[in-house]
């Protein structure tokens, strides 16, 4: 495997203390809604899993959401993962709640996994939310993670209010609100 040098170098756990950085943003506007508020994501991994650990302000940390695989983007506020390993068709859609409830969908079949493949937790912070996720290799396909391997990954989330709107922003390159074109999603590699 050759790796891309253009692509965002994800170390591993054991090397690095906070992982790759990705930032929240809304690419499809010339300037970011008034309600926008900011999220960083740090994206770390070891050959079990992918670690996300993602920083989201907010104003108004809310959600209905009661039990996985409810359509969680419909409930209030939530932190979504996509990741597809680079030349597969097939990628894989995780939902975070701010109370701990998760989504886990495969594409192109667009149907719920169950039971939820991925452990994720949430909790609230002066500000805002946080969100832990470790990704299995298996959720990608994949029987382990290494080091050379290359991905297409994405994070996105749903800001929701009480009575306007969810907000909506983005890691990736969209020059819509579209989450669902991996082409857009940066391309990072697995690195030691």
């Amino acid at each position: 495997m050759n790796p891309d040098r253009s692509a965002i170098r994800i170390p591993h756990a054991a090397t690095a203390e906070h992982g790759a950085v990705f930032h929240l943003t809304q690419p499809w506007a010339p300037q970011p809604e008034a309600r926008f508020r900011p999220g960083t994501v740090r994206l770390a991994w070891s050959g079990d899993a992918l670690l996300v650990l993602a920083d989201l302000q907010d104003d108004e940390v809310r959600t209905s959401a009661a039990a996985d695989n409810q359509r969680l983007w419909e409930l209030g506020d939530v932190f979504e993962i996509f990741l597809q390993v680079e030349g597969s068709g097939a990628y894989t859609e995780l939902h975070v709640a701010p109370n701990g409830v998760r989504m886990h969908l495969r594409f192109p079949e667009n149907l719920p996994v169950t039971p939820v493949g991925f452990p994720a937790s949430a909790k609230l912070t002066a500000g805002g939310w946080r969100v832990e996720a470790e990704v299995p290799a298996d959720v990608c396909g994949l029987a382990r993670f290494e080091a050379g391997r290359e991905l297409r990954v994405s994070f996105c989330r749903y800001d929701a209010g009480t009575d306007s709107p969810p907000v909506l922003s983005t890691s990736a390159a969209h020059s819509a609100v579209s989450f669902h074109h991996p082409e857009d999603w940066p391309r990072a590699v697995l690195v030691i």
